[in-house]
């Protein structure tokens, strides 16, 4: 069986499979893939300055250019900023490389991870081939989640004087506006697609009604999967990774960490790991991450994390929207207990109680109580974070994945 996916991610063509923000997880996967006997992988993704075909280890990869828009493009965008179709100005040049994809590895099945980006509009040229959609999060729910409660788009847009950041600014939701625009259109294309959440089960049924849903567990990274201890320090220690998007919540951090220090008193450390700028959510919510023990220490590596969770009293999860996190994942198969926003498809994740702790989005009293409960209550601290391993051990079961994925591949070629 011939299988081609696109993915943003470049997968083992780069990477060792531990890498950030989606890269370590894609390579378990392609790890996993290409250890089976009947199975011949091509991985499809953008990056420039790379040969068109290489084979590295077995697997076959396309890189393929990034284009951008011609000056007359540019101009017109400027005149119609808010008419989301005129992304698909530069359609034609992706789609004309990803055909040659198509006919050069000439796949039985082709899978496309994501559903916003241009790589992903593989979908919209695989034809006849059976065409499977593996849903990441679906940015046309995200939207409507995607600025912090209480802030409104034209306040971010408007948040700082400077024109050069208003432009910016406003480029940015531009730019998701036509991200939704495109993942429309591509889940018009497909006929099935592969989710893990009963949120992405729902948003599927709407955006995409002629699809089939299939259920497909996520790998982790290889790292994660190793045995590790839970030892719960003496001192709260709270991790989280996360990003500077707005709808992760780094703003509702802010606001718990200003009610444990300053209302409730308590004596913590709250480790924060990913690329975040604090600046907007210092200003919308006046508290400055260092006055509330709050510590921003950017990337780390899968080793570096394992290590950091296991050390730490608990693991807290404040989006404003998620599908299922593997961060959130990676805390519950180590034995972390996970506090989480109850959002999208976390609950289907979290099992409120016995697998973590759901709390209502954008209520920092309810979040401190439940971080300082977790605290002073080791034994059910301890309890829930087995529970959770159990859980995620079994959820996440490399074997059981790709046998389920390889299923669902005979499946649609039925």
């Amino acid at each position: 069986m011939r299988i081609l996916w696109f993915t943003s991610s470049p997968c083992g063509y780069t990477s060792n499979g531990t890498g950030y923000n989606g890269v370590g997880w894609m390579v378990a996967v392609e790890q996993e893939i290409k250890k089976q006997p009947d199975i011949e992988l091509g991985v499809c993704f953008p990056m420039d300055g790379h040969p068109r075909h290489k084979v590295v280890d077995g697997v076959h990869y396309y890189p393929i250019h990034s284009h951008r828009k011609s000056i007359r493009d540019k101009l017109l965008d400027a005149v119609m900023p808010t008419h989301a179709e005129r992304d698909m100005a530069v359609w034609p040049q992706y789609l004309e490389q990803m055909q040659g994809v198509v006919s050069d590895f000439k796949p039985d099945v082709v899978e496309v991870f994501g559903s916003e980006v241009y790589i992903q509009l593989g979908a919209l040229v695989s034809g006849d081939i059976p065409t499977i959609l593996h849903i990441q999060g679906l940015l046309s729910l995200y939207i409507h989640v995607y600025h912090p409660y209480g802030v409104s788009p034209m306040r971010f847009i408007l948040s700082d004087w400077s024109p050069l950041k208003i432009y910016g600014r406003f480029q940015q939701w531009v730019q998701w506006k036509r991200s939704c625009f495109r993942e429309m259109e591509i889940l018009k294309h497909v006929k099935h697609v592969i989710g893990r959440t009963d949120w992405d089960k729902a948003g599927a049924s709407i955006l995409a009604p002629q699809a089939q849903y299939h259920y497909g567990g996520e790998m982790l990274r290889k790292p994660f999967y190793a045995h590790h201890d839970h030892v719960i320090p003496e001192r709260l220690t709270i991790v989280t990774t996360s990003s500077g998007a707005l709808y992760k919540g780094f703003d509702f951090i802010l606001k718990v960490a200003d009610i444990l220090k300053n209302i409730m008193h308590i004596d913590f450390e709250w480790r924060i790991f990913g690329n975040i700028v604090p600046t907007f959510f210092e200003k919308i919510t006046d508290v400055h991450h260092e006055d509330v023990n709050v510590k921003l220490l950017g990337v780390a590596s899968a080793e570096q994390l394992c290590d950091e969770i296991c050390n730490a009293t608990l693991y807290f999860q404040p989006s404003y929207i998620e599908n299922s996190p593997n961060s959130l994942c990676e805390a519950q198969i180590l034995g972390v207990t996970p506090i989480a926003t109850n959002v999208g498809g976390t609950s289907s994740i979290v099992k409120d109680g016995e697998t973590g702790i759901l709390i209502p989005s954008g209520e920092p009293y309810y979040a401190a109580y439940q971080i300082v409960k977790l605290y002073q209550d080791r034994a059910l601290n301890m309890k829930i974070g087995e529970n959770a391993k159990v859980c995620a051990k079994k959820r996440h079961d490399r074997n059981d994945i790709i046998t389920q994925l390889l299923e669902t591949y005979r499946q649609i070629m039925i």
